[in-house]
């Protein structure tokens, strides 16, 4: 127990610290607060940031001096709104405070993959390869990977996305050996993040459509089940290709942790060999 009590002490302190440091960065200017007077230390007062964000300067205080006080997800949006954080600032005072941070816009916007993404992709060939974003939406694939699978590029672009390619396109049953337990994993990866993002309009989207049009889809959505994500080998029963075992990597762009990197590596030797009759 005092173990949790120290490790809470010391989420307080880091929130308090934080907010007091994107205080004191901000002129009386910044906010549109009139002020001739010269000032001690540098930044807003701590009555200044209460009175904008609509909280007591008491409360106020106690935030940033660590005290056991409770922090809502309003006033940490006064509190954004108040200090003018930035996107990725927003992000983190809420994760400081304990609280999932808010869809800030641009999430529900498919991001694009550019072109040093695009140029690592085509690298590891015959390796498939293929770029996703948050909502499991194929963005780019390598060659190798539209050999394994099928030609994205010719799927409506709203159904360019992993889990229709898995429930919706009925060849995968047949292509993925394991198809019942590989359907379950990603599903269970997808739900995790759908339901953490709750009222996104894509991921509604993606559910609805499965709903009505993908066999067996509302069986596994009934489930309920989550999971995180896990490096797993998966095979194949590919129709030029033969048996193929792959182990899967996933890596997250540094510059939009948005954008997933999925690569597939051969498990044995009779899939190295084999992996090459993909680009064909």
């Amino acid at each position: 127990m005092a173990a949790t009590t120290r490790s809470s002490d010391s989420g307080r302190r880091t929130l308090g610290a934080f907010v007091r440091s994107r205080r004191e960065r901000l002129s009386p200017e910044d906010v549109g607060i009139p002020d001739s007077s010269r000032r001690r230390t540098p930044g807003l007062r701590r009555e200044e940031v209460a009175a904008l964000s609509g909280v007591s300067l008491s409360w106020y205080t106690w935030l940033e001096q660590g005290r056991d006080i409770k922090v809502s997800r309003q006033v940490l949006a006064s509190l954004s709104r108040a200090l003018k954080l930035s996107a990725p600032e927003i992000r983190h005072l809420y994760r400081l405070g304990d609280e999932l941070p808010p869809d800030l816009g641009k999430a529900h916007s498919c991001p694009g993959a550019d072109d040093r993404l695009d140029a690592m992709l085509q690298a590891l060939e015959p390796n498939p390869a293929v770029l996703l974003d948050h909502h499991w939406d194929v963005l780019a694939w390598n060659r190798a990977e539209a050999g394994l699978f099928t030609d994205f590029g010719a799927l409506p672009v709203e159904r360019r996305n992993t889990l229709w390619v898995i429930f919706g396109w009925e060849p995968a049953r047949s292509l993925m050996t394991d198809w019942e337990a590989q359907a379950g994993q990603v599903l269970a990866q997808f739900r995790m993040r759908a339901d953490e993002q709750f009222g996104d309009a894509r991921f509604t989207e993606i559910v609805a459509d499965l709903l009505a049009h993908a066999p067996d889809f509302a069986r596994f959505w009934q489930r309920h089940e989550v999971a995180d994500y896990r490096a797993v080998h998966k095979h194949f029963t590919h129709p030029r290709a033969g048996r193929l075992a792959l182990r899967q990597s996933k890596l997250i762009a540094a510059d939009d942790p948005r954008i997933h990197l999925l690569a597939r590596f051969p498990a044995d030797e009779r899939t190295k060999d084999a992996l090459p009759l993909l680009v064909e």
